[in-house]
């Protein structure tokens, strides 16, 4: 969210109006500055978003586009420049619903499949990166 919503309504108050919240959990927050963003999240572990968030500075292109899969979860982000333009997590338990869910989220930002690349946090099998190479200009691990 992006920090100035953080400070004026809090992070509990945001987050409970996207999740069920129990009364003891503790909210956590994450600053990503880079983005004028705050990661806000319940649990103990800072959630691997927050890895796929900090690894788009590391990609060479105007347009970034970083993933990672992780516990059948795929968690995206895409960035134009220094403007993050989408996050989140998806629930991916099969590969071909995660390609589907980066595929929707990059033609809904209008972004040229086949001028696109992909970074991925996570391995990818050989299979895997085939079948995303047939659709972006490449794939790769950072």
């Amino acid at each position: 969210m992006p920090t100035r919503l953080c400070g004026e309504y809090g992070p509990r108050c945001f987050l409970s109006e996207v999740a069920s919240l129990d009364a003891a959990e503790k909210v956590h927050t994450a600053d990503l500055p880079e983005y004028d963003s705050t990661l806000v999240y319940a649990g103990a572990e800072v959630p691997e978003l927050y890895n796929v968030l900090k690894a788009l500075g590391r990609c060479p292109e105007h347009y970034k586009t970083v993933a990672s899969i992780k516990s059948g979860w795929l968690h995206l982000a895409v960035a134009k420049g220094e403007e993050l333009l989408f996050a989140n997590v998806f629930r991916a338990p099969a590969f071909s619903t995660a390609q589907y869910f980066i595929f929707n989220v990059m033609k809904s930002l209008q972004m040229n499949l086949e001028m696109s690349s992909v970074y991925f946090l996570s391995p990818l099998t050989r299979e895997e990166k085939l079948s995303m190479y047939r659709y972006l200009k490449s794939v790769e691990r950072l």
